[in-house]
């Protein structure tokens, strides 16, 4: 293995550590902190190591690069706001609800189904349609989507009201996992084809990792703080208030919410239900503003841009009197 691919392993390993252990230990205790510190300095180093190498792994030469800058953002927030909003509805569905794993897997079917049977489709709009165009839609899909699931009552345990919001954000995804690629590619010159692809792909899978990360974190800390401020002014027994306080100490209000009825502490389940619907609420919105702000990236980031298939086809194309005025196709934007 190269020195670089060790310095990228260890610096994300450490950060995603960080990420994860900070909501649980907290953000200012020494093994986050140091996590966070020492993953950065793996990730510097690895920058270093890639800027030096004669044949990177990574080229970040090609950052300087507009449209390839604004895909590479964007496959890591916009694959953060899919799989966050996945991970974030399965543990709305299970853990907090209780549902049955099968009428999970129904909705998982509407977030995931649709890649199947529209990316065939996508492929082939690629040839006719930017990818600019399909990326800014299929993330405002996402966006909206995830924005109607910060609408869900955590005590209604219906299926209906998930429908339309895990369509939309299915449909976004289709539409983005292949247009981001697509988009990297037509941004580089062909004999660095090869590596953009392997750069987008990357970091694509950075932002899978990192959407049940933040997602989690922000969901768990917020849906902890609401319990434990809620919980001395429930009116409850005195053994229920101290039970449930210790068991959310250890397991969060999670664990509340999973106490057996007569168990101590589990008069508290209504409080621990009303919190964890508020933290994940909150999820959902973090995802929702992610995909929204990769829609607006993509949007405008790429104005005025030509991607290197556009040019090539300008330069390709037979001239054709008053297309532009002066007898040549008229440019092309992303």
């Amino acid at each position: 293995m190269r020195p670089s691919h060790r310095c990228s392993a260890a610096g994300l390993i450490l950060v995603l550590y960080g990420a994860v252990e900070g909501h649980e230990s907290g953000w200012t205790t020494l093994p986050v902190m140091f996590s966070f510190a020492f993953g950065a300095c793996f990730l510097a180093a690895f920058i270093v190591v890639e800027l030096g190498a004669e044949s990177p792994i990574f080229d970040l030469k090609l950052f300087p690069n507009r449209a390839f800058t604004v895909s590479s953002v964007v496959a890591v927030i916009g694959m953060l706001a899919f799989l966050g909003a996945c991970f974030a509805m399965s543990m709305w569905m299970g853990p907090v609800q209780h549902q049955d794993p099968m009428r999970v897997a129904i909705l998982f079917l509407l977030l995931q189904g649709p890649a199947f049977v529209l990316i065939p489709v996508v492929s082939r709009l690629l040839h006719r349609v930017a990818a600019t165009w399909l990326l800014t839609t299929g993330f405002a899909l996402m966006a909206i989507g995830c924005l109607l699931f910060t609408r869900l009552d955590v005590t209604d345990p219906g299926l209906g009201p998930f429908v339309a919001p895990a369509l939309l954000i299915g449909i976004g995804f289709a539409l983005t996992i292949s247009s981001v690629t697509a988009m990297a590619l037509n941004s580089v010159p062909p004999n660095l084809a090869g590596m953009a692809s392997a750069t987008t792909n990357m970091l694509r899978d950075l932002g899978f990792a990192l959407g049940p990360v933040v997602v989690g974190a922000a969901a768990l800390s917020n849906a902890g703080s609401a319990f434990a401020d809620h919980l001395s002014g429930t009116g409850l027994p005195a053994a229920q208030v101290a039970a449930a306080g210790d068991i959310a100490a250890v397991g969060g209000p999670i664990a509340v919410n999973s106490l057996p009825a007569g168990a101590p502490g589990s008069a508290a389940h209504g409080l621990a239900l009303d919190a964890l619907g508020s933290g994940f609420s909150t999820a959902f919105l973090v995802c929702g503003v992610a995909a929204a702000v990769a829609a607006v990236l993509t949007a405008f980031g790429m104005i005025g841009v030509r991607t290197q298939r556009s040019a090539g086809d300008e330069a390709s194309a037979p001239s054709s009197a008053g297309a532009d005025g002066k007898g040549r196709p008229a440019p092309t934007a992303v």
